[in-house]
């Protein structure tokens, strides 16, 4: 089978990718976290300027690997209404922060499935043969079918994005690599509110020449593919 395969100069070494067993992981890009009247923007009263300024660079993605044929997935953090999938741990650690699961806000409960808030935003819409998968950690593979659902699709290679980098990005990329899929973060369609705490992430994931994984920014994606495939 002649496959789709492109090296990606990411940061300390390439980054070798195989299109046709990828996914791109869009991570928590929704209302609650990345609109001006969600729960972290209003009741939080947040800076959302870094959060904002990646949405165009995740749309210029999304339509690069829909019209590449890459399987995409969207993850939400979110939790049943009656919060029985709310650990005891994580309700507190979110009183403590200030934002109770559950909290009613502009947008509705705060992280709460079939939530406004908790839904991705209008400017990211996934179609109706994209994947969504609601989980109430920060690693997307907690209590979710994600890893069973990437191996049904036949995935070894994540894309990652979303927010914010040092909490579910960074959750999910190391929980990724340890069940073996080669994960590559893209550095400028992911952020985070504080942009040390993005900068600290990112300085993670490349640390020790890079034994925790890839980052690498969208456009040496975009150009590894221009001038490796014609796809």
């Amino acid at each position: 089978m002649n496959f789709r395969s492109v090296s990606i100069p990411a940061q300390n070494v390439p980054f070798l990718l195989n299109l046709d067993r990828t996914a791109l992981l869009i991570i928590d890009m929704q209302n609650d976290f990345c609109h001006p009247a969600g729960f972290s923007g209003n009741e939080l009263e947040f800076n959302l300027t870094a959060i904002q300024s990646i949405v165009p660079n995740i749309q210029k993605l999304l339509a690069w690997a829909r019209t590449n044929r890459v399987l995409v997935v969207y993850t939400k953090e979110s939790h049943l209404p009656d919060l029985s999938d709310l650990s005891a741990s994580k309700k507190l650690r979110y009183e403590i922060a200030g934002s109770p699961v559950g909290t009613v806000g502009k947008m509705g409960r705060y992280l709460v499935q079939g939530e406004w808030g908790s839904e991705v935003i209008d400017e990211l819409q996934p179609l109706d043969s994209e994947i969504q998968i609601n989980k109430p950690a920060h690693s997307a593979f907690v209590n979710t079918d994600l890893e069973s659902t990437l191996h049904a699709y036949e995935i070894a290679y994540l894309l990652i994005t979303g927010v914010t980098t040092e909490c579910c990005v960074l959750g999910t990329y190391r929980h990724a690599s340890d069940l073996g899929f080669f994960c590559l973060l893209l550095e400028d369609c992911c952020a985070a509110f504080e942009k040390n705490e993005h900068e600290a992430a990112i300085a993670v994931v490349t640390a020790e020449n890079g034994v925790v994984g890839w980052v690498a920014h969208s456009s040496q994606l975009f150009q590894a593919c221009e001038t490796s495939l014609q796809i």
